[in-house]
């Protein structure tokens, strides 16, 4: 069982860039744009070591998550889990109530957070202007959306 008061989230610095590429590359997530996203993303860490990387572009009351991976050596330990709800309390920070993401890989992991199948076209239009939904993510990509305060009146208080 992962220990949560160990895990905590790091913001990504200039410094991290070729890291994030290569996690990014090593895991067939669009990379092309992290320079213009940098500081949406995020490290996720257990004992101050870089375990995993996501974040969200905010565009309240909607947000893009993007770029969710775990190291390899660090999978099947919780740590995805404890990443997407720390980027959750954040995004409600900020007044998101809505996360959008687009996925190829992994449509089954984000509907066991919670997350439900739309259509791409019902996102909102601001999301669909972003590079992720206009360049980067091809149309086969699965569409997915998440309401935050069902997560917040729920899961985030019991982990």
């Amino acid at each position: 069982m992962l220990n949560t008061s160990t895990t905590q989230l790091r913001k990504a610095e200039q410094a991290d860039i070729l890291l994030i590429q290569s996690w990014l590359q090593q895991n067939d997530l669009p990379h092309s744009d992290v320079l213009d996203i940098l500081e949406s993303l995020f490290f996720v860490q257990h004992k101050n070591i870089d375990v995993g990387l996501g974040g969200f572009e905010s565009y309240p009351p909607y947000g893009l998550m993007r770029s969710v991976v775990i190291a390899e050596p660090f999978r099947g330990q919780g740590y995805g889990k404890k990443l997407c709800h720390l980027l959750f309390e954040r995004a409600i920070a900020q007044q998101i109530h809505t996360l959008f993401l687009l996925t190829t890989t992994a449509p089954d992991y984000f509907a066991s957070l919670g997350f439900e199948q739309v259509e791409r076209q019902t996102a909102p239009t601001i999301l669909q202007s972003t590079t992720e939904f206009s360049h980067l993510c091809p149309s086969s990509a699965v569409c997915m959306r998440l309401d935050l305060p069902a997560i917040v009146n729920t899961e985030l208080h019991s982990m």
